[in-house]
């Protein structure tokens, strides 16, 4: 039988060296597969609209024999260099996307002139611009309302309001004809140059269309005089465009918070129905419950109450509408007053059934409502797709700057840092823990430095401790 070969240290040697060298030559190979897959992305509006066989397909790559001693070599039906009119393509750098959509769609052809609308009326500072003026209009609509109050004052002969409005605000009224004139207008332009810029995209977006009605109720308000449609509330309706200010957060950096709590009312949708649908059947069964005992005391000849305990009674459970306010205020709001009045009026006993009900239905019913909105919340937080692109940018930054940090505190010699000064700062534990704070621990640092110096120059570099 023959024996099994030795191993020799020669052998574990060798045998060392070829993975080393197979594993440097996958990594070539790799990078140049990655190149190659940059420059055919490069490529890929032109062959979007220009069909043609990909020059280089995944398929295509395949692995050669080769002699061990030899470095491992890729090898494919063409070299993964670029071809000339591929090498004369411009390189061009794109921005960070700011929306799920805009990183996974493609540039769709060629750049519009910069005097085009498209160019700008769907950039971010257009927007940020309309929404700045849409807030000044609730401003103006601040001190009409302020102006028209002080007049509502006087005529009244309220205490404070001793002089007309025009006379406490000379000036006001022609400011505000003229402010309205110049909003209208402008949000006139806003409409004329989205219908430039967006063709038929802009009747697929329904705030547009919302937009417009206003804009022509403002042009027909404008024109004809004798319209039918008072002016404050049509002033009012454009109002609603303030939850146009809501869309601008998700392009803000630090709106994290209100993105998580707009993004929630919006998908709690769905639970705040069921929800509704459990506090009326609930409070419904109270306020017919409380509505016809009480009913039955005030009519019955065993008790006798005055008519201002029967107003009161009246007040609080005398209707349907009244009885199902009760019953919300009891539940929402101040219990006490009416829990008093049951008591002072009709009986001590009512203090059962209004402390019953405020436990059950005042905390526990409430706290679980707010428990499933909290978990709606925290889910959305977890699942949008802006939140979490944010979150790993926020991440990403944070790291870039610690690990600069590093770099600057180890860094002794120039521009990279040397195995030594690497040795010499993982020798403290301070910095094997900082390390370990970061989710990096260190249990070997030579093989850390060794996985951070990609080209085996003995240095670490910027790039290569961010990359590691």
């Amino acid at each position: 039988m023959e024996s099994a070969p030795r191993i020799t240290p020669e052998l574990l040697s060798w045998v060392q060296s070829a993975l080393a060298r197979e594993l440097q030559a996958l990594e070539r190979g790799h990078e140049a597969v990655v190149e190659h897959l940059h420059v055919l992305a490069k490529a890929s509006d032109t062959r979007l609209q220009t069909p043609e066989k990909p020059e280089l397909e995944l398929g295509e790559i395949s692995i050669v024999e080769h002699d061990a001693s030899e470095p491992f070599q890729f090898e494919s039906e063409r070299s993964v260099a670029p071809t000339k009119s591929e090498a004369k393509r411009p390189t061009t750098i794109r921005r960070s996307p700011s929306s799920l959509k805009d990183s996974l769609t493609l540039d769709d052809g060629p750049q519009k002139p910069f005097w085009h609308p498209d160019r700008f009326v769907q950039s971010c500072g257009f927007e940020v611009f309309f929404s700045f003026l849409i807030f000044l209009q609730a401003v103006s609509m601040a001190i009409e309302v302020q102006f028209t109050g002080l007049q509502w004052g006087y005529e009244l002969q309220y205490a404070g309001y001793t002089v007309p409005a025009s006379e406490a605000w000379p000036g006001v009224p022609a400011f505000l004809q003229a402010i309205e004139m110049f909003f209208g207008c402008c949000f006139f332009m806003e409409m004329v140059l989205k219908l430039c810029g967006l063709g038929r995209e802009f009747f697929h977006d329904l705030w547009n269309w919302f937009d417009s009605s206003l804009v022509m109720l403002w042009l027909v308000d404008t024109l004809l005089t004798s319209l039918p449609i008072e002016t404050p509330f049509l002033r009012l309706i454009r109002l609603m465009r303030l939850i146009r200010l809501v869309k601008l957060v998700r392009f803000v950096q630090g709106f994290d918070s209100l993105i998580v709590m707009t993004t929630a009312l919006l998908h709690s949708v769905n639970a705040l129905l069921w929800v509704a649908v459990i506090m009326m059947m609930v409070q419904l069964l109270f306020a017919l419950l409380l509505n016809q005992v009480l009913m039955t005391f005030v009519t019955s000849s065993m008790f006798e109450f005055s008519v201002d305990e029967q107003t009161q009674l009246f007040e609080y459970f005398g209707t349907f509408p009244r009885a199902m306010l009760t019953m919300f205020q009891m539940t929402l709001g101040t219990w006490v007053p009416v829990a008093r009045i049951l008591q002072e009026v009709v009986s001590p006993i009512f203090n059962l059934f209004t402390i019953l009900h405020k436990v059950t239905v005042g905390f526990a019913c409430i706290g679980v409502i707010n428990g499933v909105f909290m978990q709606e919340t925290m889910r959305v937080a977890q699942t949008d797709d802006v939140i979490m692109m944010r979150d790993v940018a926020r991440k990403e930054k944070i790291h870039s700057k610690k690990m600069n940090d590093f770099f600057q505190y180890t860094n002794r010699s120039g521009s990279t840092i040397t195995r030594s000064e690497w040795n010499a700062v993982m020798g403290n534990a301070g910095a094997r823990h900082w390390f370990a704070a970061q989710g990096l621990p260190m249990q070997d640092p030579d093989l850390v430095f060794d996985l951070l110096d990609q080209d085996k120059s003995e240095c670490v570099g910027m790039e290569e401790l961010l990359r590691g």
